[in-house]
């Protein structure tokens, strides 16, 4: 779902190469993350065309609503630990 945040205190990176990259490069998984949803493919689309093409304008009003949710999840791990940001904000 669009928008949505996960917070994970760590993970396999799945199918996100990003995080492939990151896990490569610290060789660990153990590391916090802070997913933003964009929900799945509701026709036969690709999912790599599903990810990086175009978002309409109410999934783009969603999803960055759910960068900000995700920005002061950011802050809550800062100020209070991870495990009082998961359960505020998962």
């Amino acid at each position: 779902m669009y928008g949505k945040i996960r917070i994970r205190k760590k993970g396999s990176a799945g199918t996100h190469n990003g995080v492939k990259s990151i896990v490569h490069c610290l060789l660990t998984t153990d590391f916090a993350r802070i997913r933003v949803g964009i929900g799945m493919p509701t026709v036969d689309v690709p999912l790599m065309e599903y990810v990086i093409g175009p978002i309409d304008e109410e999934d783009k009003q969603l999803l960055n609503d759910g960068v900000s949710k995700a920005t002061l999840a950011v802050e809550e791990i800062l100020k209070n630990g991870i495990d009082i940001a998961m359960n505020k904000f998962n």
